[in-house]
């Protein structure tokens, strides 16, 4: 009786490359972005409450404070507005198992001004999002306008 030993040989291969930290890289770039996804869902359309369920309590923080500056004027051109928020992740730059940095492409979306005055229309903008993981869990910690 002949055993042949290439399936089992590249069954374990299989088995081998599947354990090796590609990976623990591929699920964190995973949960990354979807971290982001919900993140800019919520925080391009100014509703900074959602947003901070994927945010680090520092970043919350700032969250609450952008919120507390939200004025009727605000308001009145975020509801008469057409054109509705679009973003694309341009790049994930996982730079350590704890850590990333992602580089979002974003369309039609309204920025704060000055006090006093209302939001603002951008068609095209860059942001550059800070990530962390803490707790098993990946959190936005910072945002910087590129």
């Amino acid at each position: 009786m002949k055993i042949r030993f290439l399936p089992i040989i590249m069954l374990l291969i299989c088995i081998i490359s599947s354990c090796t930290p590609r990976n623990e890289e591929n699920r964190d770039e995973q949960e990354v972005q979807a971290v982001i996804d919900s993140f800019a869902t919520h925080y391009y359309c100014w509703r900074f409450k959602d947003a901070a369920r994927f945010s680090s309590p520092d970043f919350q923080q700032h969250l609450r404070y952008l919120s507390s500056n939200v004025h009727e004027a605000d308001i009145k051109v975020l509801a008469s507005s057409t054109a509705s928020p679009e973003y694309s992740i341009d790049k994930i730059d996982l730079t350590s198992d704890s850590e990333a940095i992602v580089i979002l492409k974003l369309r039609n979306i309204y920025q704060m001004d000055t006090l006093g005055t209302s939001a603002q229309l951008i068609d095209k903008a860059t942001h550059q999002l800070l990530l962390e993981k803490e707790n098993e869990k990946w959190e936005v910690k910072g945002l910087n306008e590129k």
